[in-house]
């Protein structure tokens, strides 16, 4: 890409505080040496890798990567021959195969692996470095320091107690109270390397050996003893070998290390490259950042809530689109406003995608990839070349024209400005034609009227504007799509010092169009302003709905948990009872089988099947307690239900549109019959009824408090208490939504008011009692219902009889074209009485 934008754009400058982020040198200089890229498969992987490490960065858990010292200079030397690596060297070797196997041992947990594809992936192509990392550490320990090798521990050894000798004879001539006036101190000093006497000049005589120097005064002369020479010659004679010895075995790990190379390399470029993302994800996370997607085919360019990431906490947000088939958007409005760092945000932010970045903005935005960008931006007047603005604009857009495709991205910064402003906004237009045929990207900021007509009347063009606050005269720092802007001068020029005067005389000196056009301008935006309240209050409104959504299904996960609590109670409470009742009932046979049947025996038994009766008659007693608080609280539910509708629907009438037409339009809905249901007061024969978890239809009563219910073909005698009944549909009349224009007013519908429901598709239609053509026209309105409802499975209910409605239904099912199957009910589930069907997709 074009490297002076990329400077004009701060890119480098953005991509070196990224950097900053790397924990080594070599990854830093890895996302130092990055430019965009045009290979959309490069910046995929990228992204997906950063996109991983962000991911675990904020876990509880993270992974962790480990700095090293910089190493690619080191395997070089390591396919010299004969070449022998340093130990700080062999450490800085040690240090990478350290991070490189705890960052792999780390991927290979099956939980990090299933939730970090892409690290995993990485991980997986590290080779195995724990053989030369062996071979590291076995000479050196975790700091750097030589290890005390068994080849090294003689000569120490020797070393050690050399010194121990030397550190003997000097203390034998400093406590030699004979040498006590000789000698200036009584301490060993350090002359050329070697331990010395500090003797005194005219006592020289007293000690033989090797005058090593003299005092600048001549007053002291420094001397080491003839048998301390011999210790001194021995030491530097076993540290010479020490050092033959360690020199050895460095080169023989060097060597040893050769045979790793290839590891050594291909794990290298994948740290590097790992750590260049994680330093990436680390700025992504600083500046709250997210990835840019792809073109969608109608979106192709869009920003959400971009901050520029050189303003940190003072940037405003901006959100800006370019509408589908559009590729040039004029930014018009005041000076100040953020026209240009608009500009600046956009570019910057397609640099910084096509390197593989995360983006400060929110979720959401895309961005297409450019083969270039190109930008004239700010004041291009040179002294030296003898440039005066204008021509410096020219020049810089001169070239563009000549290197422009349809993947380039352009900004031209107050285009047209610094010459005549008629001529300046010929220009201006001209050039947005030239890449208006190229089909390339154009962002255009500019001042002058004629282009922001040139954006109404082409096609390709949209217009855009940062707001204004008329109220404090200050810029908002927001951009309005679809709306051109004002530059607000006579404003800002007020609120900079300009006398009232002048600028009263310069309202004046305004043409009258300008004025309608400044006054047409302001009406656009303060109609963008109420469209953009009602767009918040809707989101505002969804968002609630969705809670609430939220709410009720929780409530019913709640309710079916509560359910299998309370049968698993059941389940315990019945399997205890029986479980008492069989050993009560083993012991009393086992008393009547031991010798002859007495009165108490035969008394002990009746007690027992009178305990057993109270016993089953208590629980009865209690379950019918238990059902009539639920009935009535069922009962609760249900009005407060019908309430709420009845204050939903009225409340639908108050927030309506102001036109009939849009009024019929939401109530159109509605027409037609409607369904409620309400549970019966009385039980009576062909009700339905709930019994234990299964339903049925009364038939008839039997006694006093008994009732025949049928189970599908299964007809059973049971006590009304022990029955609950099921509610019913009560039908509603048609209402006719034909409204009269006075009938409706700004608020809604003049005394209209509203009692009926959308009906809704039944999972079980019942035609038992209809006759032939109400029963045909009721499974006709049921599919009707499932299809738009989405239903796709239900079931209906025709009974046997003499055949009539089960043969009808059979033929309507086999006519219908939105009839996939449909097939007879289990004989448990009402057999050739009830037929499944299924509708198509």
């Amino acid at each position: 890409m074009d490297k002076q934008t990329l400077e004009i754009l701060e890119y480098y400058r953005i991509r070196n505080l990224i950097a900053g982020n790397a924990s080594s040198a070599e990854g830093k200089a890895f996302v130092e040496s990055k430019e965009p890229s045009g290979d959309k498969a490069e910046i995929d992987a990228a992204k997906k890798l950063t996109a991983d490490w962000m991911k675990t960065l904020i876990s509880p858990n993270p992974v962790k990567l480990t700095g090293f010292n910089e190493c690619a200079p080191l395997f070089q030397l390591l396919n010299v021959e004969g070449a022998v690596l340093e130990l700080e060297q062999i450490a800085s070797l040690g240090g990478f195969c350290r991070s490189a196997i705890q960052f792999k041992t780390q991927l290979q947990n099956e939980t990090n692996a299933a939730q970090l594809t892409v690290l995993a992936e990485k991980a997986a192509a590290i080779p195995d470095l724990s053989e030369a990392s062996a071979k590291i550490f076995r000479i050196i320990d975790e700091t750097g320091v030589l290890r005390d090798l068994p080849e090294l521990r003689e000569i120490r050894k020797s070393i050690s107690q050399i010194k121990r000798d030397v550190t003997a004879l000097f203390k034998s001539y400093t406590s030699d109270q004979s040498l006590k006036d000789a000698l200036q101190s009584d301490m060993p000093v350090l002359r050329s390397d070697r331990q010395v006497l500090a003797v005194k000049a005219n006592f020289r005589g007293r000690i033989k050996g090797i005058v090593h120097e003299f005092s600048q005064t001549g007053q002291t002369v420094y001397i080491e003893p003839d048998d301390i020479v011999q210790k001194n010659n021995a030491l530097v004679q076993e540290e010479y070998r020490l050092s033959l010895e360690i020199r050895r075995i460095l080169r023989e790990l060097t060597a040893s290390l050769g045979e790793h190379y290839g590891d050594f390399v291909a794990a290298h470029n994948v740290m590097v490259r790992l750590d260049a993302a994680y330093a990436a994800a680390r700025w992504g996370l600083e500046t709250h950042g997210s990835f840019a997607g792809d073109p969608d085919g109608g979106r192709a360019l869009v920003l959400k809530e971009a901050r520029h990431p050189l303003l940190g906490a003072k940037a405003v947000p901006i959100s800006l689109s370019f509408l589908p088939g559009r590729r040039v958007l004029i930014i018009t409005g005041p000076n100040t406003g953020g026209k240009t760092v608009s500009l600046k945000t956009v570019a910057l932010f397609a640099a910084l995608n096509q390197s593989g970045f995360p983006l400060p903005c929110a979720e959401g935005s895309i961005l297409p990839l450019f083969d270039n960008i190109f930008a004239d931006i700010g004041d291009e007047q040179s002294m030296d070349q003898s440039l005066s603005t204008f021509s410096g604009h020219m020049k810089n857009i001169a070239k563009m024209t000549h290197e422009a495709t349809d993947k380039t991205l352009v900004l031209l910064d107050e285009l047209g400005g610094g010459t005549d402003p008629e001529e300046g906004g010929a220009i201006a237009m001209a050039v947005l034609d030239f890449f208006i045929e190229k089909n390339s990207w154009v962002l255009v900021t500019t001042h002058h009227g004629s282009l922001k007509n040139y954006g109404y009347t082409r096609l390709q063009c949209s217009n855009a504007s940062v707001e204004f606050d008329e109220t404090t005269l200050a810029p908002a720092y927001r951009i309005i799509m679809g709306v051109p802007g004002e530059s607000h001068a006579l404003e800002i020029a007020r609120r900079n010092g300009l006398t009232e005067e002048i600028a009263e005389k310069a309202e004046n000196y305004l043409t009258g169009a300008q004025a309608d056009i400044s006054a047409l301008i302001k009406g656009l935006t303060a109609k963008y302003e109420e469209l953009d309240e009602l767009e918040k209050k809707r989101r505002s409104e969804e968002s609630a709905l969705h809670e609430k959504r939220r709410s009720v299904d929780l409530k019913e996960l709640r309710l079916r948990q509560k359910e299998l609590e309370l049968r698993e109670q059941g389940y315990r409470k019945l399997a205890a009872f029986a479980d008492e009742s069989r050993k009560k009932l083993e012991n009393l046979v086992r008393v009547l089988r031991e010798g002859e049947i007495t009165k108490d025996k035969t008394r002990a038994v009746k007690d027992f099947i009178a305990d057993l009766s109270d016993s089953i008659e208590e629980e009865k007693s209690n379950i019918e307690k238990e059902r009539e608080s639920l009935t009535l609280a069922v009962t609760e539910s249900q009005k407060q239900l019908e309430l709420e509708k009845k204050q939903m629907l009225e409340s639908s009438g108050n927030d309506g549109e102001s036109k009939s037409e849009s009024m019929k339009k939401r109530l159109a809905g509605f027409a037609g019959s409607a369904e409620e249901t309400l549970v019966p007061e009385a039980f009576a024969e062909g009700l339905d009824v709930f019994y234990k978890d299964r339903r049925g239809t009364l038939l008839r009563e039997q006694g006093r408090g008994t009732w025949v219910v049928a189970f599908g073909t299964l007809k059973m005698t049971l006590k009304q208490k022990e029955l609950v009944l099921a509610p019913v549909a009560k039908r509603t009349a048609s209402v006719s939504l034909e409204l009269a224009p006075e009938a409706v007013d700004d608020g809604g519908i003049k005394g209209a008011s509203f009692g009926i429901v959308q009906p809704s598709a039944a999972f079980e239609l019942r035609l038992l009692g209809m006759r032939y053509e109400e029963a045909m026209k009721a499974l006709e309105k049921q599919i009707d219902l499932a299809v738009l409802q989405h239903l796709k499975t239900f079931s209906v209910v025709h009974g046997k009889g003499h055949g009539i409605l089960q043969q009808g239904v059979q033929n309507y099912l086999k006519t219908s074209p939105v009839v996939e199957s449909f097939c007879f009910a289990p004989a448990e589930d009402g057999g050739f009485g009830k037929t499944y069907v299924t509708l198509k997709e």
